[in-house]
């Protein structure tokens, strides 16, 4: 299979249309000669140096990684950024570089903020803020715990299902907990949604201080679960999309491939990079 059908095969299931920030920067970041064939995809949430090694080591030619690595723009290509360090690093490996990001943090099925509410459990699952450009697909999710539970549980619950170690919330939660927002990353811009559709809690990253005082105003839970913890469940989701994007019927392309074929070839990053650490004075 080529490298360009395999990525216009995703593009059929994850359209870069369907961007949720259109100053995004999505797409082929890093290309190879047209008619190169691809060995193996490797799907991360980042670029790093490990990821690439890995890529190395487990004989990917493709990176599809959720976070982009140029954004929005870079100068030169030097060893004196770390952006452009890594830009060399994939250059002299020919390893490819796709970005999906916020086209897939839209999409209604397999999205980064779906995967958030799948992992909560949360029923009558919806959009949060659909796209103007094309409704079907939305930023953020909404939905429903299968019975209203009281904010600390729901706290417990959302730290032990995404793993972090701290949570930042406001001082005046409601009592008990049963309509639920969440959008994954950096998701304040749509807080007037989960306001307006009367969500009891708010779910999502980097909020700043004063924000709390809005959601004490207004009621709401806001919960900062931290950037990446929020996105943990992406790279499972973009596998999840590649797969039918090749193999199900309609699809741009059809591949008849054995489980263990598919599985080397769509390979799962083992690194899982997080740029923030947690310090506990104990």
């Amino acid at each position: 299979m080529l490298l360009t059908d395999f990525i216009r095969a995703l593009e059929q299931i994850v359209p870069l249309s369907a961007v949720g920030y259109e100053r995004d920067a999505v797409g082929l970041q890093v290309g190879l000669p047209e008619r190169t064939e691809l060995t193996a995809a490797l799907f991360a949430y980042e670029v790093t140096e490990k990821v690439i090694a890995e890529a190395k080591t487990r004989g990917a030619n493709l990176i599809v990684a959720f976070h982009p690595l140029i954004f929005p723009s870079i100068p030169a290509i030097t060893d004196r950024t770390r952006t452009g360090l890594l830009l060399r690093e994939l250059v002299k490996n020919d390893i490819a570089l796709y970005i999906q990001h916020t086209a897939f943090d839209t999409h209604p099925e397999f999205g980064t903020s779906r995967l958030m509410a799948e992992a909560l459990n949360l029923t009558d699952i919806r959009l949060l803020s659909p796209l103007k450009s094309d409704p079907r697909y939305g930023m953020g999710a909404i939905g429903r715990l299968s019975s209203p539970v009281p904010s600390q549980d729901l706290l417990s619950l959302i730290s032990k299902t995404f793993k972090t170690p701290a949570l930042r919330y406001n001082e005046r939660t409601p009592k008990t907990i049963e309509t639920v927002a969440v959008l994954g990353g950096a998701g304040m811009d749509f807080y007037s949604s989960a306001v307006l559709q009367k969500a009891d809690a708010f779910i999502t990253a980097d909020i700043r201080y004063h924000d709390f005082h809005r959601a004490d105003h207004d009621k709401i839970l806001l919960i900062d679960v931290g950037h990446a913890e929020t996105e943990r469940f992406v790279t499972q989701g973009m596998v999840r999309a590649a797969k039918t994007a090749i193999t199900a019927p309609g699809a741009h392309i059809v591949v008849n491939l054995q489980t263990s074929i598919l599985e080397r070839l769509l390979l799962l990053a083992q690194t899982e990079p997080n740029a923030v650490h947690y310090y506990h004075d104990r």
